[in-house]
This record gives C-alpha cells, structure tokens and sequence, in this order.
C-alpha cells in the first residue's frame, strides 16, 4: 500500500521524543520506546540537520530532501519509519488549517479508497469467477467467511453505541444495528443447500485475514470511534459486478439457486436500505477533527482494504486446497 498517503505533510518529532547521534549512528527514544540507524561520518553532519528540523517541524517531505541533498534518497522511507514507529505528528498548523470537518473528512477518505483500489485493490476472487477459475469450494469457502463477518456484525456494532455522542448518532446507530440483526440466519440457509449443517457453522473457524477485518473493526467502534463510523463503507458497498459474476460461476459448477440467491439478495438489501451511506451520515454529525486524527482515520482505511484484498487471497489459497470434508470446519 502507498504510506505516504497517510503521513503528516509537514511532520515533526512527537514532544517526548529524543534523538542522540553518536560515531556510528543515531539512537531514537519515545519514552520506553527505542529504534537505531547507522549511518557514516559523511552522513552525519545532513542527518543531525534533518533531526534538528524534525524537531521544529514546519517542513514538508519536499522541503526536508532539498535541504540535506546529502541523504535525499533515504529522507522518505526513513520518514515512513518514523511515522511507523509513532514518532511523527503534523506540525502545529494555523488555526483556520487545524480541523477538518467529518464532512470533509469523509471525502478525502473514500477518495483515498478510490486510489488504492485503481492502483493496488485489484479483485483476484472476482478475476477468478470471471476467468472460470473459481471452484465449488472455494465459493462455499467464500459464503462460510462472509457469514462468519454478517454473524459477528451485531457484536462489533453494539459497543459503538457506547461512545455516541449525540441523540441523532445514537438513533443512526440504533437502526443500523436493527438492520443487522437476524442477516446470520438468512445466509445460513445458504450454506444448508450446499451441505452445511448448524453445527458446522457453528464450528467454523474464520481465516486470519476474516478474523483480523472483525477483530480490527471490534477494537475502533471500542477505542476509536471515528475509525469505525469513517470504515462501515468498505462493508456495505455494493458490488452488482461481483454478485453477477458470482451467480454466473456457480450456474456453471451447477450449485443450487438456494446457495446463491441469498448472497445476492443480502447484497440488495444492503443497496435498498442505503447501508453504504451509514459512514457518511455518521461522518456528517462531526463537526471538527484534528489533522491527526484524519491521519489515524485514513491509516485504519487503508489498512482494512488491504486486509480485504489479503482476505480474497486466502479464501483462495486455503479453499482452493483438495481435501475431503469441508475446509475451517473444525472439531
């Protein structure tokens, strides 16, 4: 993924950091924190300038290279380290540059999505159902990991009511919660026409990439919840190219209309009920975010689209595998 879309355009050593140069490199401490880099005697006259603006900040990326042209080409992946690491914020903007609104945040937020999904984000599951490459099992690999997010989606919600703060969030909230509710059995029976019994289902186990989306969304509606409000889009997009290609797959391994036709019709009433929209209506109630608050938003993005794009390669990595019982149904 590009990291450079998530870090401080003017970037600036947090308070408590301290950095020591000494004869061979460089030692960095943020309370118990602590990371080193080597570097040369040459070297070491434009590093101690780049730390020295570090610490005053007010310098973007470009300014930073131009002024130690000694150590240009490592300036950048250096500053992602740091950044990485917690050890960078944004400079102390003015104060009309100091807040964004949710509004706003939310565009630059879906707009980021758009790029990476251009640049990185290409589908291999939905090239694999296009190409005629998907098989039985790994689309009923498919449908076990989608129930296994939809069965865990109340539980991720209900602890974002706990953090609203307004009635009009609360009541967004409330609903969007109703809306989820009962969607685990519907796509159980799904997964009954190919097979699948209860007590599998209730066996199944989630791959890693399934568990960590869950898990990821669990831990921001708890700790932060303008993460979790800016990230409910990317589970509730449509996707009408992918269900069609979906259907048109399982038609030709000859899978039940039972299986598929609950996929596509969760997938409808997901558009009919606008779930999409949940993140910017919720976004539209915050009136200020701080610059690095939409930097800690944007990172929790990007690194959930990256953890679906990782998801679409297990389900066919690990369901793509011969075996002869059902893949993650365990004992």
């Amino acid at each position: 993924m590009d990291r450079s879309l998530s870090c401080p355009e003017k970037p600036r050593f947090r308070d408590a950091v301290r950095a020591l140069i000494g004869p061979s490199g460089v030692e960095i401490t943020h309370g118990a924190r602590r990371c080193t880099f080597e570097c040369s005697r040459q070297e070491t006259p434009a590093v101690q300038l780049l730390l020295s603006h570090l610490e005053s900040g007010g310098l973007t990326v470009s300014e930073l290279v131009s002024r130690s042209p000694d150590i240009a080409e490592q300036i950048p992946r250096l500053l992602e380290d740091f950044d990485r690491l917690r050890l960078l914020t944004e400079s102390t903007p003015s104060s009309s540059a100091g807040v964004c609104s949710g509004a706003q945040l939310y565009r630059d937020v879906r707009r980021l999505c758009d790029r990476l999904t251009h640049r990185v984000a290409r589908s291999l599951f939905h090239c694999a159902l296009v190409e005629g490459r998907a098989t039985r099992q790994q689309l009923i690999g498919y449908a076990l990991e989608y129930y296994w997010i939809v069965q865990s989606a109340p539980g991720l919600i209900g602890p974002a009511l706990g953090a609203a703060h307004s009635s009009a969030e609360r009541l967004l909230l409330q609903e969007f919660l109703k809306s989820e509710l009962g969607h685990d059995r519907f796509l159980a029976t799904a997964l009954l026409a190919v097979g699948v019994t209860l007590d599998e289902l209730d066996a199944h186990q989630p791959l890693p990439s399934t568990f960590a989306l869950c898990a990821s969304l669990g831990v921001y509606a708890r700790q932060h919840s303008l993460s979790f409000k800016a990230c409910l889009f990317l589970f509730e997009r449509a996707q009408p190219a992918f269900i069609d290609a979906f259907d048109d797959r399982c038609r030709a391994l000859d899978l039940p209309e039972a299986f598929y036709g609950p996929l596509r019709v969760h997938a409808e009433l997901n558009d009919d009920y606008d779930h999409e929209d949940i993140s910017r209506q919720l976004m539209d109630l915050e009136p200020a975010v701080s610059l690095e608050g939409c930097t800690v938003v944007k990172r929790h993005v990007s690194l959930l689209l990256e953890t679906l794009i990782r998801q679409e390669e297990q389900i066919l990595n690990y369901y793509g595998q011969a075996r002869d019982r059902i893949p993650r149904i365990l004992d």
